[in-house]
Parts: C-alpha cells; sequence; structure tokens
C-alpha cells in the first residue's frame, strides 16, 4: 500500500476492499480504520460516503469502461476494435465488476451509475457492429448479447481462464462475421 493518501489511492483502496471483504467494509469508519488513517484523511477528499461512493463509481466508471475503450479504439477497423477489447478485458483485473453489480442490489444509487456504465458499454459495441454492417436493430441485438456474455461469464465458478474466455468470444463473433477475426 503506497504512503501516498490522495484520492486516486482512496478510490484504489476502496475498490480492492470490495472485492476482499463485501461492501458493507466501505463505511468512512472500516475504511479509515483498514488504511490506518483518521476520518480527516476521507473527508479532505470526500464531503460524505454519498459523495465517496459517486466518486468510486466514477474511477471504476473511467478505469473500466473509458479507459478499456480507449485502448480498442486504437485499432483501424471494427473487427480489430472488438478483438482489442476482448483482450483488454481478459488481460485485465475486472473482478470488481461482479462485486459492484451486488452492492447494487442494496445500494440504490450504485444502480444509476450501472445504467449509465451499462448503457455506454453496450452503445461502444453497437457502434462496431453497425460500422461492420449490421442494421441498427440487429447490432442493438447483438451488443446486447456480447455484453451479457461478458456479464455472465463472471458468474461462473471457476473462473474461466483467458483463453477460454477469448475463444467463447471469438466463437460468438465468428457466428456473425465468420472468420474475419
Amino acid at each position: 500500500m503506497s504512503n501516498t493518501i490522495n484520492k486516486e489511492n482512496w478510490l484504489d483502496f476502496a475498490l480492492s476492499q470490495l472485492v476482499k471483504h463485501g461492501p458493507e467494509v466501505l463505511k468512512i469508519g472500516p475504511l479509515c480504520a483498514t488504511k490506518g488513517v483518521t476520518k480527516g484523511s476521507f473527508y479532505h477528499h470526500f464531503n460524505n460516503r454519498s459523495a465517496f461512493i459517486d466518486a468510486l463509481m466514477e474511477h471504476w466508471y473511467q478505469k473500466m469502461t473509458v479507459d478499456f475503450i480507449a485502448q480498442a479504439n486504437t485499432e483501424d477497423s471494427a473487427l480489430k476494435k472488438l478483438a482489442k477489447l476482448d483482450q483488454v478485458i481478459a488481460g485485465s483485473d475486472i473482478d470488481a465488476e461482479m462485486h459492484i453489480r451486488a452492492w447494487a442490489l442494496k445500494e440504490p444509487s450504485i444502480v444509476t451509475h450501472l445504467a449509465k456504465i451499462d448503457a455506454q458499454r453496450q452503445a461502444y459495441l453497437q457502434q462496431c457492429f453497425e460500422e461492420l454492417g449490421m442494421d441498427n436493430v440487429l447490432a442493438k441485438d447483438v451488443a446486447m448479447i456480447a455484453y451479457a456474455q461478458f456479464l455472465g461469464l463472471q458468474q461462473i465458478h471457476p473462473k474461466p481462464d483467458t483463453a477460454t474466455i477469448l475463444r467463447l468470444s471469438g466463437l460468438a463473433s465468428n457466428q456473425f462475421f465468420g472468420e474475419k477475426l
């Protein structure tokens, strides 16, 4: 753990605690005690728990949606973007995804954030599918199927390895686009 206590450090720490211990530890007192700091350190960066949750969700959104899409967009074609996105996701620590979704069952404010994130992720996939020649309706449906596959794979135990995830994603893509990938 870094000795630097800045806002990003707090948010990364909170995500790691969420994955290790669940959302019940994402309260000001337990977080500060585990981090070994005073509540003043927390309040230096966040006005209250609600502001903290909003910042945490924005931080996660930036890291796991905006940054992933930016990496995929380094490719020049829709097929390459989709393949790159699969590789980025498969090679990243996305464990917080499942925990945040479980947390949303008890914390209504998380649902609003997930709606924004889910919409953007599906819109990106839809855009790629439209660039590959699908009409709008089919592209939207295929985007939802692909996204549901992504979410569903996280629920399987034991967790599929990277090669399996990429193979399954490739199978689904090949059904629509042939061997272009």
